[in-house]
């Protein structure tokens, strides 16, 4: 009697949470492949009360989990996988491996190498940041295997969209840093430009000669120099305050 193709789920950084639409997807499934920060012996526990599991210990996984190797070589209906919890673990000797699979970063990757595939199955737990819950299912058979990325959230369609999401917070602070610093160097100038004014205005020249003589811009440089003629405006910092206020 042929037994059929194996359905193999492949998890990773669940944290201690195990989503209940992550559990209907395991039910469906033969075995359980963890990458390692289970984070609870409960939850280890758990994942392998009804089907077969093969882990690795995460860099979380402390004290009960003593008896999960490292690394670890297995293989399922003829395919032949390696795992550890990080990639930098992944020895440098891969054997006849088919299959290497590693977590720790909770973003999907999924890379051909030499005619091996790298998998890195996200997490499908504890959610960071704006990275994506993900997992794959592999479907077995006589050697060769398929695979199915899963996303737990709508709006990501592809590994590229999740790398997208993650860059998208980088690129906006570096541009609200950018834009800081551009206004700090406006301001810097601007000062500059009111503090000359200010010490004409103060050694009595000519509105008329000032606006003719002093910066690039007429128009400002005459707002400037009114500004300068208010007591409460008296200095260079209250003037540019006061042209930040549109006066």
């Amino acid at each position: 009697m042929e037994r059929g193709p194996i359905r193999a789920a492949i998890i990773s950084d669940t944290h201690g949470v195990l989503r209940p639409e992550v559990e209907r997807i395991l039910e469906t499934c033969d075995v359980i492949v963890h990458a390692g920060d289970f984070d609870t012996q409960m939850l280890y526990h758990k994942l392998e009360v009804n089907q077969p599991l093969f882990a690795v210990r995460g860099n979380n996984d402390r004290g009960w989990s003593g008896g999960l190797p490292g690394i670890k070589r297995f293989e399922i209906e003829g395919v032949k996988f390696i795992m550890a919890h990080e990639r930098t673990q992944i020895p440098g000797s891969l054997g006849d491996a088919q299959v290497v699979v590693f977590g720790h970063s909770h973003m999907y990757q999924q890379q051909e190498i030499n005619g091996r595939l790298w998998l890195n199955p996200g997490s499908c737990g504890y959610k960071r940041g704006t990275l994506p819950l993900s997992m794959a299912v592999m479907t077995i058979e006589n050697g060769a295997y398929t695979l199915e990325t899963i996303w737990l959230e709508k709006g990501y369609g592809t590994p590229e969209d999740a790398i997208a999401k993650r860059e998208k917070p980088k690129k906006n602070r570096y541009e609200r840093q950018q834009k800081r610093h551009m206004q700090e160097k406006k301001d810097k100038e601007m000062l500059f430009l009111i503090a000359k004014i200010l010490r004409l205005y103060q050694a009595d020249a000519s509105r008329a000669w000032v606006v003719k003589n002093t910066g690039n811009d007429p128009e400002l440089t005459a707002k400037i120099y009114d500004l300068c003629g208010i007591e409460e405006t008296s200095d260079a910092h209250r003037i540019l305050a006061k042209l930040k206020e549109g006066i």
